[in-house]
């Protein structure tokens, strides 16, 4: 593919449509301005969103505020005008909790074990214990320690304890001499991303002869664009000066090659004009998402990158498609794996309030997704000679009704080629119908119909060189481009 817009690579082959989003939860979360954060909590299809510094739990059904105004150490707390806030989970024995990082405060906590409106609680800053956090941006777990990153400094509190950041207490504060802009834990190593390098943090206590040690990865390349670190297939993501870069591990223990793994679609990574970057993962698909955030684009115009991983480590293993109208700010994705329900909780909001579920629909929101294929222009073994085209056999494996067209192009599309008009490709029903289904029907036309999978069509015209352009723009089920085949004659 040279233009593959709102079609994913598929680990079933070919190139399938991407499935779109909904309302998570029909209400907006309350106040304005943007969605600062959002964290899928332990426990149950549930999020924890910022919202104007507030904090609030979300359900399908519920919104809760998560706190009172008046609650402990709340109402000190400085504004962050819009700025992210980002979270890390954490079990020390006591049931998984969260603990939440905003870039301007101390650390505050989520105790889903708590009732709604009161399961955000709030740290003093002025506590010794929690004076080193003012200000974290980043957080993550490494050894039964909670690790934050602030400014230049990574601080490392007290084992097994979420309540201890005193540098005299225990504590360990590394200064690793550049802006933090990125934490992820990684074969049993503490990856510290900053602006200008990458470095590690091994060992496992802050004191002793196992203590934490830092050491460079390299001193040349960072991540520039905060929320874009991600582990995916056993590889790690991340946005660097030249493009979307693979930190994957090689053969040699603790040993690690970086590769360029957007290489092949520079110019589609700068295209993206975003003030801010988000990303999130899809497990069951293997894939990195990468969204460029403009406030002043509208949902329609916002575009991302899809990456799916097709072998366990390097960039090259990836293959890449752009996506458009998705506009996410914050996001968060988790695996739950509940047999019968999602197995995985997409979430993502931005300006308007609403916190949206990816993966969930056939429409962004019930509007229209439009899909486009085109493929290279193609010599067929001699571009100096020309082709006379007579049919297309095209092979798709469909989910649903299908309204497409295909273009034949011929000759780089140039404006002094006649070319041939579009060729309609149009299926409708509902596919095999199972027994015992409650919504089943038993008459001819719909029980244990199949939908075709070839589409035989007749082409005119003759070029040099020949492209196909498939565009889809509906509502309609997914489906997978597999093959095109073409009867021509010299």
């Amino acid at each position: 593919a040279t233009i593959l817009e709102n079609f994913e690579p598929s680990l079933s082959g070919g190139y399938k449509k991407i499935k779109g989003y909904t309302k998570f939860n029909t209400s907006a979360v309350p106040t304005s301005g943007n969605i600062q954060g959002i964290s899928c909590v332990s426990n149950g299809y549930t999020a924890l969103v910022v919202r104007n510094d507030k904090y609030h739990v979300v359900t399908s059904s519920a919104i809760t505020q998560a706190h009172s105004n008046t609650a402990t150490n709340y109402a000190g707390r400085t504004a962050l005008s819009g700025g992210k806030v980002r979270f890390a989970h954490y079990n020390m024995g006591a049931g998984e909790k969260t603990i939440i990082v905003d870039g301007v405060n101390s650390v505050a906590y989520y105790d889903g074990s708590q009732s709604a409106g009161s399961s955000v609680t709030f740290s003093d800053p002025s506590h010794a214990n929690y004076s080193g956090t003012v200000g974290a941006k980043f957080a993550t777990v490494f050894k039964n320690h909670i690790v934050l990153g602030k400014s230049n400094t990574i601080v490392i509190g007290v084992i097994g304890v979420d309540n201890n950041f005193n540098a005299g207490g225990g504590a360990l504060e590394i200064n690793v001499k550049d802006q933090v802009s990125g934490l992820i834990v990684f074969r049993e190593q503490l990856i510290v991303f900053t602006k200008n390098s990458i470095q590690r943090i091994t060992g496992s206590a802050t004191t002793g002869t196992d203590g934490f040690k830092l050491s460079p990865i390299t001193n040349d390349i960072g991540c520039i664009k905060e929320d874009t670190v991600q582990e995916i297939g056993g590889d790690v993501l991340f946005y660097a000066p030249d493009g979307i870069r693979s930190l994957a591990a090689t053969e040699k223990i603790g040993d690690f090659g970086l590769e360029v793994a957007s290489k092949p679609i520079k110019k589609d990574i700068d295209s993206l004009n975003g003030t801010s970057f988000d990303s999130f993962v899809i497990r069951e698909k293997a894939q990195y998402r990468l969204m460029a955030f403009n406030s002043g684009y509208t949902t329609g115009d916002s575009e991302g990158l899809i990456a799916t991983k097709f072998i366990d480590q390097g960039g090259t293993g990836l293959n890449w498609s752009t996506i458009k109208g998705f506009k996410s700010y914050a996001s968060d994705s988790r695996y739950y794996g509940v047999a019968g329900s999602t197995a995985e909780l997409i979430l993502f909001a931005n300006t308007d309030g609403y916190v949206y579920q990816a993966e969930i629909t056939n429409g962004f929101d019930s509007a229209n997704i439009r899909g486009i294929y085109e493929s290279p222009y193609m010599p067929i073994q001699d571009p100096t000679i020309r082709k006379t085209f007579y049919k297309m056999g095209l092979y798709l494996d469909p989910e649903g009704a299908i309204t497409a067209k295909v273009n034949i192009k011929y000759d780089q599309g140039k404006a002094s080629i006649i070319q041939p008009n579009p060729i309609n490709i149009v299926t409708t029903g509902t596919g095999l119908t199972y027994y015992n289904v409650s919504a089943s029907t038993y008459d001819s036309d719909s029980y244990s119909s199949d939908f075709d999978k070839l589409y035989n069509n007749n082409i005119v015209g003759s070029g040099k060189t020949v492209a196909i352009r498939i565009e889809e723009e509906s509502t309609n089920p997914p489906f997978r481009l597999d093959t095109a085949v073409l009867e021509y004659s010299v």
